[in-house]
């Protein structure tokens, strides 16, 4: 049985050597005869009402799919000791996980720490081991929250900075189908301003800023990478 695969992995950093700064790969496991190929085809018809299957392409979706699509919500703050050593502290939730028996979430960033289960819900058990939640008994719409600190916080040539994600993606199969990603960054508005994000806003993909706080929320299918640049300076 092939399961389908939901990642946030893998930005590529210009820097020497290269760091892989952020995997996030949630991977749908099942052991042998533990479940049937109802359980397969149940999900992939939830799927197939997708216009055409997207191959990996970004594609921002002008208008929003069905609201209960899988959505991943996350906040990331920086602190003033973050422009020194890189870690940002995360709170990250996936709302809306698809029903399936276990379900192993991996986090392969280059450097976490304190990963921890703080919520869920129509999760039977939640379980931390090493950089990777193993659930059991999901039910369909079911949520988890973790917490964490990671190492995505970089400094650059130019003296400014950049917080680099993604990319993140629905998977299965071959094919990528409709996610909403959002992002929340507080920073330290007396030391750091916002100055861009890639990709360009857009139908789609937009944005929201105010003196400390920048905000993405994204509607898409594909593989998405942000980045969010800073200088210093109030």
């Amino acid at each position: 049985m092939t399961l389908p695969v939901i990642s946030n992995p893998r930005p590529v950093v210009p820097a020497t050597p290269l760091i892989l700064l952020l995997v996030l790969l949630l991977v749908w496991t099942l052991p042998s005869g533990a479940a049937s190929n109802s359980e397969e085809d149940e999900w992939f018809a939830d799927e197939e009402s997708t216009d055409a299957v997207n191959e990996g392409e970004l594609r921002f979706l002008e208008s929003a799919p069905d609201p209960d699509v899988l959505h991943a919500e996350s906040r990331i703050s920086i602190t003033p000791a973050s422009l020194r050593s890189g870690w940002v502290d995360l709170l990250q939730c996936y709302r809306n996980l698809d029903a399936v028996s276990k379900v192993e979430l991996v986090f392969d960033y280059h450097e976490m720490r304190g990963l921890a289960v703080v919520a869920k819900r129509g999760v039977g058990k939640a379980e931390v081991s090493g950089q990777s939640v193993q659930l059991e008994d999901v039910s369909k719409q079911a949520s988890l929250c973790i917490e964490a600190q990671v190492r995505n916080f970089y400094r650059q040539e130019d003296g400014g900075y950049v917080l680099r994600n993604g990319p993140w993606m629905r998977k299965f199969l071959d094919g990528y189908y409709p996610f909403r990603v959002s992002l929340t960054v507080n920073y330290p508005q007396e030391l750091v301003h916002f100055v861009r994000i890639s990709p360009q806003v857009q139908p789609g993909f937009r944005i929201e800023s105010a003196p400390g706080v920048i905000a993405f929320d994204a509607w898409f299918e594909g593989q998405l990478r942000t980045g969010i640049h800073f200088l210093p300076g109030a």
